[in-house]
């Protein structure tokens, strides 16, 4: 009897996929004029988030809003989403109603479970994108399924993801004329926070001491994150062009490229931008203007992480202009020009290139990161789902990406199919998610994938990804990295890389110590990779970092020498000498000469 009056309420409830919730679209200084009373309010929109079994605060099986204060030392009752809603009432609590529908700008900046309601639903929509693209479940970086979000989490203009803490953590503070301003209600911070956690748990090595840009690709790709999200909600981008009138058509100058390029849907970050940089103006990144030239490292200082991912961040905003512009020549016939179809192909330009980025991830090596190997993955992956190209995304990239002298590298990334390995005493299936069994493929086919079994290796991570082409069908793949490492003293590195039989893998470089570093110095250098496999279990590509490259092994070592990135016993490349989870606190933490977010 019970489990008839259970099948029968399951029955009933029809379970939705998306709920519908109201957010802040950009950030409470971005304002719009209400067609109704002519008046300017903050933009908002209603956008579709993952519909799930919702407890106060809102808590989902992935997330967990907690709005504590440490510099009141106050933690205020959960929001509660479903009042008088019991929980056993199953049909009830499947019909989520978004409270905040017209809210006002008054209760935007005040009401607490508006900024929860705010944090959750850019969170949630930003994993969303992630496991769309990737075709999977994401995992965080802990081995909990809950990420904290903190709306209310300190007296500062700063917003970090803390790994140690399970947590992204967002300020408050008070703005140039004294009115209380909070990041929670920033869409590009929640969700360029929110990359870092996602991206922390799919490259965990990422922000490991390395090479230059290994650092500065998590500020940039949760930078691109944020900002291609703006652009996936439409109604975002048609009030940002201005107001349409009756037929729904607006000035088609209103859409001339240069104008297009100054609008506010290309900024980072404006409310918070005005905190840090005073009197001037707009937001806090504007990278689409950053000058496209090959020699872009010179006049500038690249070494900060903001300044160098600026650069990245830069040649897909360009790559997004360029589309965007090119597809609207054929819209924009006269002088007016249909706001909505403006729109769409903003959208339409902005998803793709959005999940473009995404599924690179897969296709990057687990670490040793840098620049040419992101366009590198989101060539490769992208011509794997669609091989056509029928708009030219992979030439609008490559130009964009050439223009800062950034290229596909050669010979990097290894098509097995063409030279194919063996599969002797394999099994095809458990190579589909047994890390013991990716272990031995990689063991027998070391010669093969230019692996030396002289070091220690370990398979990190198998996973599986399905992903959907233009076509409609699923291309599905499994993805396995695996790393390497060796520890010792300078001069042991310095003897290792002149053995003989370690030189063919550096092409001929020699190993090159800092000049002043200290023989007894310890060192520990790392090398890895990605193995791509088809629905068959067959490898098809080998995204490959070589241990004994010793060029790459001399410029890290350098940079890390030149940064002082030692850890506290004041060796090079084991840590760069900041607990764990105030990485990303550090790099975001307000400064003298620094980005400051």
């Amino acid at each position: 009897m019970v489990m008839d009056r259970f099948i029968s309420e399951r029955r009933d409830v029809a379970v939705p996929r998306w709920f519908r919730m109201t957010i802040v679209a950009q950030d409470p200084t971005v304002r719009v004029r209400d067609d109704a009373t002519g008046s300017e309010r903050i933009l908002t929109a209603q956008v579709r988030v993952p519909a799930d079994w919702l407890e106060r605060g809102p808590r989902s099986h992935r997330f967990h809003v907690v709005d504590y204060d440490a510099t009141a030392d106050r933690l205020p009752a959960p929001a509660d989403f479903f009042p008088g809603v019991r929980r056993t009432e199953r049909r009830r609590r499947w019909r989520f109603a978004d409270r905040f529908e017209g809210i006002d700008d008054a209760r935007i900046l005040a009401d607490p479970g508006f900024h929860a309601q705010n944090v959750f639903a850019i969170a949630a929509r930003t994993l969303n994108a992630f496991e769309s693209g990737l075709g999977r479940r994401v995992p965080w970086s802990f081995p909990n399924h809950q990420l904290y979000l903190v709306p209310h989490a300190f007296a500062e203009a700063n917003a970090y993801y803390s790994d140690d803490d399970q947590a992204v953590l967002f300020g408050y503070y008070d703005d140039r004329e004294g009115a209380r301003a909070y990041a929670c209600l920033s869409h590009d911070v929640v969700a360029h926070e929110t990359t870092h956690a996602v991206l922390d748990g799919l490259r965990p090595r990422f922000e490991e001491p390395g090479l230059p840009d290994q650092n500065a690709f998590h500020e940039a790709f949760a930078d691109i994150v944020a900002l291609l999200s703006v652009f996936s909600v439409p109604e975002i981008i048609e009030r940002l062009l201005g107001p349409a009138d009756a037929q729904g058509t607006i000035a088609a100058a209103e859409v001339a490229p240069e104008r297009l390029k100054r609008s506010a849907l290309f900024s980072l970050a404006e409310e918070l931008g005005g905190a840090l940089r005073p009197g001037q103006g707009g937001g806090l990144r504007r990278s689409v203007d950053l000058l496209a030239r090959p020699d872009w490292a010179k006049g500038r200082d690249f070494s900060e992480p903001h300044a160098l991912g600026e650069v990245l961040v830069a040649a897909v905003m360009q790559t997004l202009y360029q589309m965007w512009t090119g597809r609207l020549r054929s819209l924009v016939q006269g002088e007016r020009v249909n706001r909505g179809l403006v729109a769409e192909e903003g959208v339409k330009s902005a998803q793709h290139l959005l999940t473009m980025a995404i599924r690179s991830i897969d296709y990057t090596p687990p670490l040793e990161f840098e620049f040419k190997d992101f366009l590198d993955a989101m060539l490769v992956s992208d011509e794997r789902t669609a091989p056509d190209d029928e708009h030219h995304y992979r030439d609008a990239l490559r130009d964009a990406f050439g223009r800062f002298g950034i290229r596909q590298p050669q010979g990097q990334m290894i098509d097995l199919t063409r030279d194919p390995p063996t599969y002797e005493h394999i099994n095809f299936e458990a190579l589909r998610g047994d890390r013991d069994e990716v272990f031995r493929f990689l063991w027998e086919n070391a010669d093969r994938l230019d692996v030396c079994r002289d070091f220690y290796t370990v398979v990190d991570r198998v996973t599986p990804a399905a992903r959907v082409g233009p076509d409609g069908f699923i291309v599905a793949e499994t993805v396995a990295t695996y790393l390497q490492t060796v520890s010792g003293t300078l001069a042991e590195l310095e003897r290792l890389a002149a053995r003989p039989a370690y030189q063919h893998w550096a092409g001929g470089i020699p190993f090159t110590a800092p000049p002043g570093l200290a023989k007894e110095t310890q060192v520990q250098i790392w090398g890895g990779g990605a193995l791509i496999f088809d629905q068959f279990g067959r490898a098809t590509f080998h995204q490959t970092k070589p241990l004994l490259d010793w060029e790459r092994q001399s410029r890290r070592l350098a940079h890390l020498v030149a940064r002082g990135l030692a850890d506290t016993r004041g060796r090079y490349g084991f840590s760069g000498g900041v607990a764990r989870g105030q990485r990303f606190a550090v790099v975001h933490a307000p400064g003298d000469g620094d980005e400051g977010w």
